[in-house]
């Protein structure tokens, strides 16, 4: 019989080719910012895939985030907002953020909603939004639109109109289809948002609208021509599925 040796060498270049195809294809997945691909090329050798695992998966902080979210359910007294010791509303809110940003949502959700039953109707629209995020990244979209809908009676431009676009997304997910072509409509006569001007396009088409469809594709595909670089790239997923539409429907 014959044996195979592999320099131990050449096995860690193998296994870093294969953290490097995993990382970059998690990161284009889970649209973390294109800056980590940056950081996972340039440091290949283990070190870039492992950072970016590390910090998106969060190791560092999972032994600690079950602690605080048991605190944040104990019912003790409250805390007022603008304080940063541990376990303080303040404190629990920034951890939840940070593990929304690191894509672990049932984390995220688990310190959001032990917060939101401590602080009841005083909770802030921060974290409102933030477990809607939460929820809508799990597809739990019934609960994302209940508290999207509490942000967006309080601020209907929250975070200059996205509260509005992420609770359409949710009619429209849940196929609400009436419901979320009004609230599509209602956003784009203030904001052209591509992604509330494709989903509104789809919308009429279902409801046999084709030309006025068509239209809403053509609009997309011209403000994004004339919109700044940045805004294009971040929305260049909906000008390819608009021109997509339109060569499908001539």
């Amino acid at each position: 019989m014959f044996r195979v040796f592999v320099e131990p060498k050449s096995l860690v270049i193998v296994v870093s080719v294969v953290l490097v195809v995993w990382a970059i294809s998690d990161c284009v997945r889970r649209r973390h910012h294109p800056f980590w691909i940056v950081i996972i090329v340039l440091f290949w050798y283990l070190v870039g895939p492992l950072l970016y695992f590390a910090w998106t998966r969060n190791w560092i902080g999972q032994f600690t985030h079950a602690s605080e979210a048991a605190r944040a359910r104990s019912g003790g007294p409250r805390v007022a907002w603008d304080s940063a010791g541990e376990g303080t509303p303040a404190a629990l809110q920034k951890r939840g953020a940070q593990l929304l940003r690191r894509g672990r949502y049932k984390e995220a959700i688990e310190v959001l909603e032990g917060l939101l039953e401590r602080e009841g109707p005083t909770t802030p629209l921060e974290v409102r939004y933030d477990i809607a995020l939460a929820y809508k990244a799990l597809e739990r979209y019934r609960d994302a639109r209940d508290q999207l809908s509490l942000v967006v009676g309080q601020d209907p431009k929250f975070r200059t109109g996205r509260a509005f676009l992420d609770l359409a997304d949710c009619h429209f997910q849940m196929d609400d289809e009436q419901q979320a072509m009004n609230l599509f409509q209602q956003l784009l006569r203030v904001i052209r948002f591509p992604e509330a001007r494709y989903k509104y396009g789809i919308l009429l088409d279902r409801a046999g609208k084709a030309a006025a469809a068509a239209e809403q594709m053509r609009l997309l595909i011209g403000e994004l021509d004339t919109a700044p670089e940045f805004h294009r790239h971040n929305n260049r997923r909906f000008a390819r599925l608009a021109k997509k539409y339109l060569r499908a429907h001539g």
